[in-house]
């Protein structure tokens, strides 16, 4: 756990936090400027707060009153910078091996690294002769390497295109379920938090305005004006239950048959196997509501649930439906008032199989 209660002055930008992050995926959101590295930083050592304490897996690591500032190399902080900083000299297996902590008992091992972030075929090449994906899980495999307490990302995407994004978010959460310290990601982009946490921290203005589940802040306008010109992105954790090449479809389970859900397989590779756990990805608005089940459509995922919360957004009305998991559904406030959608409503859920991404 790392427990975070500080006031930092930097120029004419003040920046208060008194926030706690548990072990695991943390997304650290909000705007340019908002004061996301200014945590990081602070939390890592690389800037020193004008007051409070800063606590990481039981260890003081800064207070005010008492003079404790650990130096930075001392902290056991993993930090991911968004261009990576590898030493261009060096050839990966070294770059790697520069992570290295002697002192401390290893999480993971040379060899456990390098297959998780499948990274070998390149452990002779410099950093010039890989990609910029390739880079990435590079400085995150010194990272761990580090032994680690906390390990921090800053914008671990703003360096990579579209295409290394969808590389490198599996590798995170493969990391996340190999280790079990809390790891932060800062990023402006919430469809790439949400990919791989729906567990946020909301920054705005040098202040926390909401740390909690990302269906929950939704409800909190403060959080929800701070979303507003993202997409509402629906992030489900499921489990690979068939595999089925001839129709083209994987078919994924989360809560019995009911709860099934059909991806296309292009999307979700033949190479997951059954049992094995995913996250997919559906925009609110590529899901349509429904007062009963509909036949003769080429939509196969239908799913029923109940209306918990509704929330204003504009001339739109998030719709936060339980359908054994939690679906967000943006509709029109026209939609809502025709159709007669109140909390507590039963309604089923429409979506194409080919709306969903799939990370795993």
């Amino acid at each position: 756990m790392v427990e975070t209660k500080f006031k930092l002055k930097q120029g004419n930008f003040n920046f208060a936090i008194n926030e706690k992050f548990d072990a695991g995926i943390t997304g650290i959101y909000g705007p340019s400027g908002a004061g996301k590295t200014s945590l990081l930083k602070a939390i890592s050592g690389l800037i020193k707060p004008q007051e409070g304490v800063i606590n990481i897996n039981g260890n003081e690591v800064f207070n005010a009153e008492n003079n404790t500032n650990i130096p930075v190399e001392k902290r056991r902080i993993g930090y991911v910078f968004q261009e990576g900083r590898l030493f261009p000299h060096l050839s990966i297996e070294q770059n790697l091996n520069y992570g290295f902590n002697k002192h401390s008992p290893k999480q993971l091992s040379f060899d456990a690294v390098v297959d998780l972030l499948n990274l070998r075929s390149l452990l002779k090449r410099k950093p010039s002769a890989i990609s910029g994906g390739e880079r990435q899980r590079t400085a995150l495999g010194r990272a761990l390497l580090s032994s680690p307490d906390i390990l921090l990302l800053d914008e671990p995407f703003s360096a990579v295109d579209i295409h290394l994004r969808s590389q490198i978010i599996p590798f995170l959460l493969k990391i996340h379920k190999s280790i079990d310290i809390p790891i932060l990601v800062v990023s402006h982009d919430l469809p790439d938090l949400l990919k791989l946490s729906s567990r946020l921290c909301l920054i705005n203005n040098g202040h926390c305005i909401g740390h909690d589940d990302y269906h929950e802040l939704l409800k909190k306008e403060t959080s929800l004006k701070l979303f507003a010109s993202d997409a509402i992105m629906n992030a489900i954790t499921m489990t690979v239950k068939a595999i089925d090449p001839a129709k083209g479809l994987t078919i994924l389970s989360n809560n019995g048959d009911e709860s099934d859900v059909r991806v296309k397989c292009e999307k979700s590779k033949l190479t997951y196997g059954i049992g094995e756990e995913l996250k997919l990805f559906i925009s609110s608005d590529d899901i349509a509501l429904s007062e009963k089940k509909v036949e003769g459509i080429t939509i196969q995922n239908q799913l029923q649930g109940n209306i918990t919360d509704i929330i204003k957004r504009e001339s739109t009305s998030l719709c936060i439906v339980d359908v054994g998991f939690k679906l967000v559904v943006e509709i029109t406030a026209e939609s809502q008032k025709r159709m007669n959608i109140e909390v507590g409503s039963l309604v089923w859920c429409l979506f194409k199989s080919v709306a969903i991404d799939v990370a795993g």
